[in-house]
């Protein structure tokens, strides 16, 4: 882990404002990548609920891959919130605050690829964490970037960062995308395997 900045003096206001506004941009695109929910299991039962079980035809997953899907589901309120303190530090030019953001969301991304090779080989899993595997490192290295370059009073390594980031934002669509029907299903698996 980075050391925390000092407050930046005349770094914030003169040679970061670009930065800033990109971060600003780069958040945006996190919003409007995560949506306006989180990914949740549906309220409404499915018809296998309702039997008391899954479907005839389901086959029980794994319990790596059960918890692995879970870890992921819900992380994707913690990259939501992480790119919410992002864009209010961003808009209030507050760069302690912006470094606070990426480093956490580095923290929290770097925790997730440890869990995507525990549903790669599993049929039905497999296209999510494939789309995983194609966000995640964009993400990890541009969120690092930001959190570095704030340090190092970069801002030309700012925006860099910004820019990754945004990149592994775009591809994490298609990752929340197919993640979302299956926490549905792996936390039915979940029941399964508690009985």
């Amino acid at each position: 882990m980075t050391a925390r900045p000092s407050p930046a003096g005349p770094f914030r206001a003169s040679r970061a404002g670009g930065a800033l506004a990109l971060v600003a941009l780069c958040v945006a695109l996190l919003v409007a990548a995560c949506g306006a929910t989180t990914v949740t299991p549906s309220a409404s039962p499915s018809p296998s609920d309702r039997g008391g079980g899954l479907a005839p035809s389901a086959t029980p997953w794994p319990g790596g891959v059960v918890e692995a899907v879970i870890i992921l589901g819900k992380a994707d309120a913690e990259i939501q919130a992480a790119g919410a303190d992002l864009g209010a530090a961003a808009a209030y030019q507050d760069l302690e605050a912006m470094w606070g953001a990426a480093d956490g969301l580095a923290t929290l991304i770097e925790k997730l690829q440890r869990q995507v090779p525990r549903i790669a080989d599993y049929p039905e899993t497999a296209p999510a964490a494939a789309a995983y595997a194609a966000a995640l490192p964009d993400m990890l290295a541009g969120a690092t970037q930001v959190r570095d370059s704030i340090t190092a009073k970069d801002a030309a390594g700012i925006a860099a960062g910004s820019q990754q980031l945004a990149r592994g934002l775009d591809n994490y669509r298609e990752a929340r995308r197919l993640i979302g029907p299956l926490v549905d299903q792996a936390f039915l698996m979940q029941r399964l395997l508690v009985k």
